[in-house]
């Protein structure tokens, strides 16, 4: 091909446009690389290498791929494609696609059979069946059998029967031979979602004496005893459906901007979403694959025409204005929202002491470095920080420990004939208001009128500090014995939250609103003897003529989470039509107990959002049931992102998978990993982890997933990469060439041994399979060390 490179060289060269050209052979395809820095008119650029390929003698292909490259860039600006035909040539265009997922079974396909047992038919039950439906996928069968005491009286699901593999056994899940006749001995896990929690743990108590190897997943809410029962029982998980979708509800009150908040470990994290505006120099025209950061992660950028949830953009799809992106971060304080009055009022310090007991912090930090000191310290300042009396009685247990250590030191270098003793108890007494006793107490002492001064000033500085203390002290007494007394908080006038309905799923709202800082205001029937009673401003009685006196028009959002659907329907519309006539926007979040009823009010009001707790808890149950540990929820893209931890056993399916193979080939987001062994600089914990991590047995991995990819985790099936070829020359210092190999290793995941052969044989080409991400981090990387051209075959 070495002659048809300057006939084209000469070609485009009328066409004054000045390129380097490499044509290589693979099998009946030609690939042409262009470099240059201006490729002048494409679509002539085309036609004229179309007609000196065809016009080109010695022609045995079929088809021409053209691949442009700015000068010294490794990867392709534009791809075209040339097939040619007896008489006449074909150019197709193929813009640069995301290949289309396809599903890669591997060589055995026999049929894999789960079977799995769910005992209580309610909205959660049925909902957990239809949600374990979702992993059945060609050869692999999920069987599912159900337990209620009676048949249930509403149907979720208009063909529910067809999901089961047999007909619902009527009878008590608590009964051994019940569950025998279930299954039990054969089933990988089991499901006990009954509205009853006492039945559900009996169950679990039975089906594990049945079964010593099934996966026990429990409905309940008893946090002590869950952890009680899931070190005795083993295999054993417990979720609150309650607890799980509170966090989403919590976050749809902050409107746009944040989706989802949670904690692991020591570290909290938020899923934001924003739309791109002119002064948003943090994401405006970068290209996506550079905005994966060590603190953040892009999660998606808004594409209707997408199926994937995450991942939908090209690596180098520049982020543009009025673009919808989604992204992970740390929060390394307090949560707060991409609103900017939240923003502040979560970033303003809660006391004026905040910034010392952050560098105190800081300080024990660096000392210690230990995780159990780091807790418990922020366990200690949480303390302090909570009730302003606590933060002044340490400050002047502080202040009183300085003055002591320093009236102990002037009395015993000023004092003639004093011991050490002597003047630690002599100061002590000072600090008790004992000036006299201690000046009579030094008899014939010759003491300096100076020394006398400064401690007749440390005694009134005491005292005032002592008077300080018993005054708060005092103060707490009279408080709590006459808190009939007290006056009302105030009402936040506008942009704050309403809150309707203080159940458990209320509750649970509150305190998360609570911990966020966010203004908001409880509406309920009936009065509740909590924490929140005197920190946030409360109103109790009948709902409809209570929303009135909350300032509603004014307000910013409302979450309706009574156990009343319809009372949580009258409410958001009560308060969108108080928002209308003063022309204002609200959020409104809807709590409901019905699938049909969640789709039908979507479209009566498009801006609300309808949550269904039930539905939402039991994507998280499902995907329980195969042994992994849920532990949050979020929407995204009006669909349920779960947030869900692996622990690497053998046989998985991601062990021996770098990151990036797992979070491309599976469509999750790795968000953290504790690996088994400590790395060479003592690190065990990583958060937003590299992607040329390697999955190792006992590693622990957490990720961000749909249902739909948790499914193909399970099953194995990655999303098939693309084909690249690298083709590599020497570098000027061959000294590079160690590290490039173990670039190529860790990037592309290919073995050890193959990078550094072709590392030692350049110039010379490999063909790796990888996705687009990896090919694009590969390219930045390794053109850094030595000259490289890498493209998709």
């Amino acid at each position: 091909m070495r002659s048809l490179a300057p006939l084209i060289k000469t070609c485009l060269l009328d066409l004054e446009i000045k390129v380097n050209i490499t044509v290589r052979q693979k099998r009946k395809e030609l690939h042409i690389l262009l470099e240059s820095t201006n490729f002048g008119d494409r679509q002539l650029l085309v036609e004229a290498i179309a007609k000196c390929c065809y016009d080109f003698e010695d022609r045995n292909f079929n088809a021409a791929r053209i691949y442009a490259f700015w000068f010294g860039q490794p990867l392709p600006l534009w791809i075209e494609r040339i097939e040619f035909e007896q008489e006449q040539v074909s150019i197709n265009i193929p813009e640069k696609e995301l290949q289309k997922p396809a599903i890669n079974l591997g060589s055995d396909h026999e049929s894999a059979c789960d079977r799995f047992i769910v005992c209580g038919l309610g909205s959660l039950g049925q909902h957990s069946v239809f949600n374990l439906k979702k992993f059945a996928y060609r050869e692999y069968e999920v069987k599912i059998f159900a337990i209620d005491r009676v048949q249930p009286e509403i149907m979720e699901f208009d063909n529910f029967s067809e999901m089961l593999d047999q007909p619902i056994i009527v009878g008590d899940c608590r009964r051994s031979e019940v569950l025998i006749k279930a299954g039990i001995d054969r089933c990988r896990g089991i499901l006990l979602v009954t509205s009853n929690e006492n039945v559900n743990i009996e169950t679990a108590i039975a089906a594990r004496r049945l079964n010593p190897n099934v996966h026990i997943v429990v409905r309940s809410s008893r946090q002590n005893l869950n952890q009680l029962l899931k070190d005795q029982l083993g295999n054993f998980v417990a979720l609150d459906p309650v607890d799980l979708p509170a966090a989403a509800f919590a976050v749809a009150g902050l409107g746009e901007g944040t989706l989802g908040l949670f904690q692991l470990g020591d570290r909290k994290l938020r899923v934001v979403e924003r739309s791109i505006e002119s002064d948003d120099y943090r994401f405006l025209r970068t290209p996506a694959y550079l905005l994966h950061k060590k603190n953040a992660r892009l999660l998606s950028i808004a594409d209707p025409n997408s199926e994937r949830l995450f991942f939908q953009w090209e690596p180098d799809t520049i982020v543009q204005i009025g673009d919808k992106v989604a992204f992970i971060e740390f929060v390394e304080n307090d949560f707060s929202t991409t609103s900017r009055q939240y923003s502040e009022l979560t970033e303003r310090p809660l006391h004026k002491g905040s910034s010392s007991f952050q560098k105190i912090n800081q300080l024990i930090q660096k000392i210690t470095g230990s995780v159990f000191w780091k807790t418990k310290w922020h366990q200690i300042v949480a303390w302090f920080q909570a009730v302003r009396s606590r933060r002044l009685i340490l400050w002047g247990i502080i202040t009183a420990i300085v003055l002591w250590g320093i009236s102990s030191v002037v009395l015993f270098f000023n004092v003639p004939n004093i011991s050490w003793q002597k003047a630690i108890s002599a100061s002590m007494i000072l600090l008790l208001g004992g000036f006299g006793d201690v000046f009579g107490g030094l008899g014939e002492d010759q003491v300096p009128l100076w020394v006398v001064i400064f401690c007749l000033s440390i005694t009134l500085i005491s005292l005032l500090f002592v008077l300080g203390v018993v005054g708060l002290i005092a103060d707490s007494i009279l408080s709590s014995k006459f808190e009939f007394f007290k006056r009302s908080l105030p009402l936040p006038t506008r942009d704050h939250i309403v809150l309707i309905g203080f159940g458990r799923l209320g509750q649970r709202i509150a305190d998360l609103l609570f911990k966020l800082q966010i203004p908001f205001v409880i509406v309920s029937e009936n009065p509740h003897d909590c924490d929140l009673a005197d920190k946030v401003p409360w109103f109790t009685g009948n709902i409809i003529e209570e929303l009135s006196k909350t300032n509603l028009a004014k307000a910013k959002s409302i979450l309706s989470v009574t156990d009343d659907q319809m009372l949580n329907l009258e409410a958001a519309l009560l308060a969108r039509d108080a928002a209308k006539k003063i022309n204002g926007q609200m959020n409104l979040a809807i709590r409901t107990y019905d699938r049909y009823f969640s789709e039908n009010l979507a479209e009566l009001l498009p801006s609300s959002q309808s949550f269904c707790a039930y539905a939402l808890s039991a994507e998280a149950f499902a995907g329980a049931a195969f042994g992994e540990n849920m532990l949050s929820l979020f929407r995204l893209n009006q669909r349920t992102v779960l947030v869900a931890e692996y622990i690497i056993v053998e046989n998985d399916t991601l062990i021996g998978k770098n990151l990036s193979q797992i979070a491309y080939g599976y469509t999750v987001v790795p968000v953290y990993l504790k690996t088994s062994a400590s790395k060479a600089d003592g690190h065990r914990e990583f958060y937003m982890p590299s992607d040329d991590e390697v999955m190792k047995v006992g590693d622990r991995l957490t990720l961000l997933a749909s249902i739909s990819g948790l499914r193909r985790i399970e099953l194995g099936n990655l999303h098939l990469p693309k084909r690249w070829q690298l083709r590599a020359k020497p570098p000027l210092n061959s000294s590079v060439l160690l590290d490039a190999g173990n670039k190529l290793k860790n990037i592309s995941g290919c073995d050890l041994e193959l990078a550094r052969r072709f590392m030692q044989s350049l110039p010379a080409a490999i063909e790796l399979p990888m996705y687009d991400t990896q090919a694009y981090r590969l390219g930045q990387e390794l053109m850094r060390l030595l000259p490289i051209k890498i493209y998709p075959l």
